[in-house]
């Protein structure tokens, strides 16, 4: 995979004004906007994906993200699975489950819509191996099945280094704590919280292709 990712550019962060639009160019570059919900043209990268599929929503939500943890997981695929009883109903507020677990068609394409990382579950407890790594991306289809949920999806940086996550489960509303924590269980999870930006003051800012606001 490691060929095959993006190179993240790390400018400084342009103050927002009220109004007004932003426009980036180029294949790996990073807008971040401090608020909101914020609509891109996508030009196609001339890097591909990490899994050769490209997906990048019109419309990306800055409110929620999802977190998918899988147990051996390598995401060499378009696809993996989640099981069932681990779908959204685990590590969430009770007002964020009764807002997605319907997984209805409205809610999948909001889904779809969230920036995503997707990630391996924590070899040791409470911590990362030094050599695993998240990717991060976005949703492109969820097909639901009786025992599992197949989630296909795009993946543009695989160079995150995972124990960085296991240092910032208060920022990214994580459950746990440094000896065990939901990296250490297969899920998939929606937080409340702005991941890009959150990432961004972490020193670990993420590809916004061609955004407008």
């Amino acid at each position: 995979m490691e060929e095959n990712k993006l190179q993240t550019v790390q400018p400084s962060v342009p103050s927002v004004p009220g109004q007004g639009q932003f426009v980036q160019t180029g294949n790996d570059n990073v807008l971040i906007p401090n608020y909101g919900t914020v609509n891109i043209n996508v030009q196609a990268p001339t890097t591909p994906p990490i899994n050769g599929t490209f997906y990048v929503p019109l419309r990306v939500s800055r409110e929620y993200y999802n977190i998918f943890v899988i147990g051996i997981e390598e995401f060499d695929k378009p696809y993996f699975k989640v099981p069932r009883d681990r779908t959204l109903n685990q590590y969430m507020t009770d007002e964020t489950k009764q807002r997605f677990d319907a997984l209805t068609p409205e809610m999948i394409e909001e889904i779809k819509t969230l920036p995503s990382l997707f990630l391996a579950e924590n070899r040791p407890y409470g911590r990362a191996d030094d050599d695993q790594r998240v990717i991060y991306g976005f949703v492109s289809d969820i097909k639901i099945y009786d025992n599992d949920v197949k989630i296909y999806f795009c993946g543009y940086k695989s160079d995150i280094v995972q124990q960085r996550l296991n240092e910032l489960l208060d920022e990214l509303g994580l459950y746990g704590n440094q000896h065990f924590n939901e990296l250490n269980r297969t899920h998939w999870a929606i937080k409340r919280v702005d991941l890009i930006q959150e990432l961004y003051e972490a020193g670990l800012p993420v590809p916004v292709f061609n955004m407008q606001r």
